[in-house]
């Protein structure tokens, strides 16, 4: 009998702390606009109560420019002295407000645990190659060896634990429970509680897919659940993961949400050339700033020259000056160069033509990201055209992080006046829940309740 519902199997793993902060790395025009005199240093955006940066002391529009005594000048540098630390560390914050400089510490708040009200929830490891990462299985209350979703989350370094029951992405797994499905995930290298060499914003593109690989192995070892009907979703680049999962166990199904067909740098030109349009640019200031766009993305990911190389590029050294920073780094949204080059080297359209199981790919109305429904059409095309099974899904109304709007239009508002958040939480898509929910059960013979 089960008496807690969170159950931390014996491991190595301790909690990872919980910071509470939203940032950004401080630049030129972010001083100038803030009359900074601190020209280095990584500033404050948002401060959640009852964290750690809340008990310090730091508010929003604070300037972090030492941790524990090290400086930082990059979210990364962040990131890299952080994901060293535990629960009930000591963390001591030098940080500017107001140009005036302040020192305080505390002692480091543990992330709060995941809950479900009708599933178990299981905290595990998965060990490889100086990494352990953190693996989630939850599994419903009321079904005994039940057939398992693993959620494959998109390309940003955050992690994939959800604690508010307000976030989309915890009511959608809460749907799947409630339907008699469990749920797995794992974190990224150093993501959430991981321990790893390297930070998920310095690997590659394939030691992300061999962190995803282990954890598939790991799923497989679970003897909790119905292995003979797995399903993987692959939600936006997780949706470029699931079919290179293939090759270790055909799963029962796959589902995508907001992902592609293309490789990377022919969806980059799509990004540049469409996306803008949303954001009401004119023809002709996208047709001008792709003459940088274009040609910079064929040196970054065709030509795989470095931040140093590309910054010796004025002209994109003057285009991309708030990233000038994080070009001297090798980093490029939230991610290093080489996971960015490595992606550009994978066949993503002939990855899906080796799939041979069932297919459902979906696509929001309103998702931006993904720009079109043709990616997700594109899926279902090839596997049916190779042997598989492929499905195609328009969710009406739903965005690229299982949010319902009004129109595009409305999306694009909320991106653009930062009430993004709170229309999440009051506007899930129910409708995503119900499709994947009935086309998994579909694929089922038999659902043992």
């Amino acid at each position: 009998m089960l008496l807690a519902q969170n159950i931390l199997e014996a491991q190595t793993l301790k909690r990872k702390g919980l910071l509470g902060i939203m940032m950004q790395t401080l630049t030129d025009s972010i001083s100038i606009q803030n009359n900074l005199k601190v020209k280095t240093g990584v500033h404050i955006t948002t401060v959640m109560p009852n964290t750690t940066f809340a008990n310090l002391g730091v508010k929003q529009g604070d300037v972090l420019t030492k941790l524990n005594g090290t400086s930082v000048s990059t979210i990364q540098d962040v990131l890299a002295i952080t994901s060293q630390l535990y629960e009930d560390d000591t963390i001591e914050a030098e940080f500017y407000r107001n140009n005036k400089k302040e020192i305080k510490s505390t002692a480091l708040l543990g992330r709060p645990m995941e809950t479900f009200k009708n599933a178990h929830v299981t905290y595990g490891e998965v060990a490889y190659d100086g990494n352990v990462l953190r693996s989630i299985l939850v599994t419903p209350k009321q079904v005994q060896k039940a057939p398992i979703i693993y959620f494959l989350q998109g390309y940003t370094c955050g992690s994939i634990e959800t604690v508010s029951d307000d976030n989309p992405m915890k009511k959608l797994m809460n749907d799947w429970l409630e339907a008699g499905f469990a749920v797995y995930r794992v974190e990224k290298p150093g993501v959430g509680d991981s321990q790893s060499n390297k930070h998920c914003t310095q690997i590659s593109f394939n030691e992300e897919l061999k962190a995803f690989t282990e954890g598939y192995k790991d799923l497989m070892s679970q003897e909790s659940i119905d292995l003979n009907n797995i399903f993987l979703f692959g939600h936006s680049m997780g949706g470029v993961i699931a079919p290179l999962l293939t090759k270790i166990k055909s799963p029962k199904g796959i589902i995508t949400y907001g992902s592609i067909a293309q490789n990377w740098y022919d969806y980059m030109v799509d990004l540049y050339t469409v996306q803008p349009k949303h954001f009401g640019v004119s023809d002709a200031q996208i047709k001008e700033d792709n003459k940088v766009n274009l040609k910079f993305n064929k040196d970054f990911l065709i030509h795989k020259l470095s931040g140093k190389e590309l910054l010796n590029n004025k002209a994109y050294a003057d285009f991309f000056r708030a990233n000038e920073l994080n070009f001297k780094q090798n980093q490029y949204i939230g991610r290093h160069f080489d996971f960015w080059q490595n992606l550009a080297d994978i066949d993503i359209p002939k990855a899906w033509s080796k799939v041979k199981t069932n297919v459902l790919a979906m696509h929001g109305e309103f998702d931006i990201q993904a720009i079109s429904p043709k990616g997700a059409q594109r899926i279902a095309e090839i596997v049916n055209k190779n042997g598989g099974k492929g499905d195609f899904k328009l969710i009406k109304n739903a965005d690229h992080g299982f949010v319902n709007f009004n129109s595009m239009q409305h999306n694009v508002e909320t991106l653009g006046n930062g009430s993004y958040m709170s229309h999440a939480r009051d506007n899930y898509s129910t409708e995503l829940a119900k499709e994947s929910i009935n086309w998994m059960t579909s694929k089922i013979k038999k659902l043992k309740l």
